[in-house]
């Protein structure tokens, strides 16, 4: 192997050579990406092109946090997946895809939740992060450990024809607190809920790629106190200016972020979820016992038909509206495709005041691969 202009190889010359060639990049510039360490959070719509597209020029280390699987319905947006991928585990499948596309890149796979009690550590080894979740929760614990840690965030959103896009930089401020100061989950549409066009995510990925392009090379100017709008079907572009909130508890008055995390509402939920989960093993083995059991099957009726497991089919749209077809004295147990939809089910439940809610964890795509036989 040649190694070339200090650690450049042949190969990656000739790989990167149209990327060289641009004026304010050059061979310095390709060995800034090459020596960038970029931490993607989130593997579907968004993480899907912005890994691509950074693993295609040249990012030297790529970490990608998720810890779902790839569904069919993903496919139609997620094109880092293919057919034969449905039922895998986005992370490391989407590491396998990325070392096929660069060998040169060293991707990381984390398949994990990201909480409070591991993303300090993740974080850490990143030069710059990348958001790409789909719900505030998260969205939360990245600004706030980013900031903490001084580290740039790239963040993204996107809901059926419409998302933005904008960087936190650091401790220098504004951040997502600045821009939305509670949790907004409950009135954003993500896309499970409320669908999305395919391009949207991938518009928005690649605008999330570019800026954290810009950020390794130091060129040109950063969304940094900027929102990038995007409505898909009038194509109109429009940036905001972000201005810092004179009353943030983050930036500007530094208020104990360990204690922001514990006030968030959208993370105490979150974590008193896990309380309500119930296995496969664990229903299977209630249902063969002949427990008397409410089972609420809360995707579309396509998917219930498909195959379901038993229940009562009350789409999670329809739900707030049939609490009363529901017995508060017995168990409920609702379950979806791979669980987010359930749980929020389950919360809007608990939120109506039942005692006696479970959420099957994976949904159908954990109960089709459990062995019961175990």
């Amino acid at each position: 192997m040649t190694i070339l202009c200090d650690d450049l190889t042949l190969e990656e010359v000739k790989r990167y050579t149209q990327q060289i060639k641009l004026q304010n990049i050059g061979v310095s510039g390709q060995l800034k990406l090459k020596h960038a360490k970029v931490l993607c959070v989130g593997a579907g719509g968004l993480g899907s092109p912005l890994l691509s597209y950074l693993s295609a020029a040249g990012i030297g280390t790529l970490g990608i946090v998720d810890d779902d699987r790839i569904e069919l319905e993903n496919l139609h947006r997620q094109l880092l997946y293919r057919g034969h991928h449905v039922g895998m585990p986005k992370a490391t499948t989407a590491q396998a895809q990325l070392t096929e596309l660069n060998p040169d890149v060293q991707v990381i796979s984390y398949p994990l939740r990201l909480t409070v009690d591991n993303a300090s550590e993740i974080i850490a080894a990143y030069d710059i992060i990348a958001d790409c979740t789909d719900n505030f929760s998260s969205r939360y614990l990245l600004n706030d450990m980013c900031f903490r840690l001084n580290k740039p965030l790239v963040s993204a959103s996107i809901s059926q024809y419409q998302g933005q896009c904008t960087m936190f930089n650091g401790k220098q401020g504004p951040c997502l607190r600045c821009l939305f100061p509670e949790c907004r989950d409950e009135e954003v549409l993500n896309c499970e809920d409320g669908g999305v066009l395919g391009v949207l995510p991938g518009l928005l990925g690649m605008i999330q790629a570019s800026e954290i392009i810009k950020w390794v090379l130091q060129d040109g100017e950063p969304l940094a106190g900027k929102v990038l709008a995007v409505d898909i079907r009038t194509l109109d572009f429009r940036l905001f200016r972000l201005p810092q909130n004179p009353d943030c508890d983050l930036c500007v008055h530094y208020r104990n972020i360990d204690l922001l995390q514990k006030h968030n509402t959208c993370m105490r939920v979150k974590s008193r979820m896990n309380e309500y989960i119930i296995t496969p093993q664990e229903l299977n083995e209630k249902l063969k016992n002949n427990e008397d059991i409410q089972l609420i099957d809360v995707r579309t009726q396509e998917k219930h038909q498909a195959f379901n497991i038993g229940g009562r089919l009350i789409p999670s749209d329809e739900l707030a509206d049939r609490l009363h077809e529901l017995d508060p004295d017995k168990l409920i147990v609702t379950y979806c495709t791979s669980g987010g939809r359930s749980m929020r089910a389950l919360q809007l439940l608990v939120n109506s005041g039942f005692k006696l809610v479970k959420s099957l964890d994976g949904g159908m795509t954990a109960w089709q691969q459990t062995d019961f036989s175990r």
